[in-house]
């Protein structure tokens, strides 16, 4: 009963984790209007987010082995909670690095490791399951923010109140979290300290993990890309404004992405009993399916298509998602697998830190022409990323496959 308890927590958390990550892509176009920054600096101000994210993320898992990791998520908790309620009151390019950058992000960090280490950990046969309820939090929140979004403008009408509210949530879970277990303060590692250097042979000295690994990178950057400029591409493409583009990219693919996440997680539990590599086999399949949909989003001569195509997006993203970290699992020991989580993020923001970037400058030199390209040009990153997961489904999961 506790690790279902454990886990509506942690659900609840990621609700706002994710939530909270989907806010400043959602209201760029307020805050470009009320701060006057372009669309590279607005583009800057999430690259150096996700970079920040990245080189926290191998302390953060080397201390999700070390340390209680009931206690880190807590304080977590708590610590993005109170600095997303306080970037309500950024003016401008330095108070959004200050607040998104080098305090929300770097105490988000801590989060991830622990809480993936931990559910692994309390689940044994149900992993899939309690780590595709997880993601389907995240998914609740993103399909949700776009409309609670809109609700919070049309009654308080400046995009500060968005921060407000969404941070004095947070901050709630993270109070009943450390209620109920700031006392559970058991050590990840026993009581026995480990060298950090273990957590980075499991993850960068084991090809079975990299070419896993390569999937998650691959999605990242896609991720970051759809989650900074989607967006403000269809908004200008098709003349829409900025509710109505909220709710159309963020209700339809997020409840897809939702739905599939959980119904990927059961089936995924049912068959690797008997199939071994079918977590794996099921991400290969789901970004040749991923690939042409972000041809046909770039370049849909409708609004209709557009939304189709990011449903499908959705789909794919959940088949995906529902295996992030069991794939990763399934190739390294129990306990370094917060530390490899920590390395196995940090290489995938430092690359997926460059999407906002790359697209801001896109759309500030050519426009919605430049968006088009950007978003078709991500077809390639996928199957990239396929033909490298491939390669350890064929010659490398079996010779390093862990099944604890």
């Amino acid at each position: 009963m506790r690790k279902w308890i454990t886990l509506a927590f942690l659900c609840a958390a990621f609700f706002f984790y994710m939530s909270d990550r989907q806010l400043f892509g959602l209201l760029v176009p307020l805050i470009q209007k009320e701060t006057g920054l372009n669309r590279v600096l607005i583009g800057s101000i999430d690259t150096a987010m996700y970079w920040v994210l990245a080189l926290m993320m191998p302390f953060a898992g080397i201390l999700g082995d070390r340390l209680s990791r009931t206690r880190i998520i807590a304080i977590a908790i708590l610590g993005w909670g109170t600095l997303t309620f306080c970037t309500g009151f950024a003016g401008g390019l330095i108070g959004f690095l200050l607040l998104r950058c080098i305090g929300c992000t770097v105490i988000q960090t801590f989060y991830g490791p622990s809480a993936y280490a931990l559910m692994a950990d309390e689940h044994k046969t149900t992993r899939t399951t309690a780590l595709s309820l997880h993601q389907a939090a995240m998914y609740t929140g993103m399909l949700t923010s776009g409309a609670l979004v809109a609700v919070i403008l049309a009654h308080f009408g400046s995009w500060r109140w968005v921060y407000y509210l969404f941070g004095a949530g947070t901050v709630l879970v993270g109070v009943a979290f450390a209620c109920v277990f700031w006392k559970d303060a058991r050590r990840a590692d026993g009581g026995q300290k480990k060298d950090y250097k273990a957590g980075m042979k499991a993850f960068f000295g084991n090809p079975a993990a990299l070419c896993a690994g390569s999937g998650y990178v691959a999605l990242v950057f896609c991720a970051n890309a759809c989650m900074s400029w989607a967006p403000a591409f269809v908004a200008q493409k098709f003349n829409l404004d900025v509710g109505t583009v909220a709710k159309g990219v963020m209700f339809g693919p997020n409840l897809a992405a939702m739905l599939t996440v959980l119904g990927a997680g059961f089936v995924t539990d049912f068959f690797v009993r008997r199939y071994p590599r079918f977590r794996l086999g099921l991400q290969i399949g789901s970004f040749l399916i991923g690939a042409p949909l972000f041809v046909l989003f770039g370049f849909a001569p409708t609004v209709g298509l557009v939304w189709t195509m990011l449903i499908g997006w959705g789909i794919v993203r959940g088949l995906f998602q529902s295996n992030t970290f069991t794939s990763i699992f399934d190739v390294v020991p129990a306990d370094v697998r917060s530390s490899a989580v920590g390395f196995l993020n940090m290489f995938a923001y430092l690359i997926g830190a460059f999407a906002p970037l790359l697209f801001g400058f896109l759309g500030h030199r050519w426009g919605v022409k430049g968006f088009e390209l950007g978003f078709s040009a991500l077809a390639g990153l996928l199957l990239l990323a396929a033909a490298a997961m491939l390669y350890s489904y064929c010659f490398l999961f079996r010779k390093y496959r862990v099944e604890k």
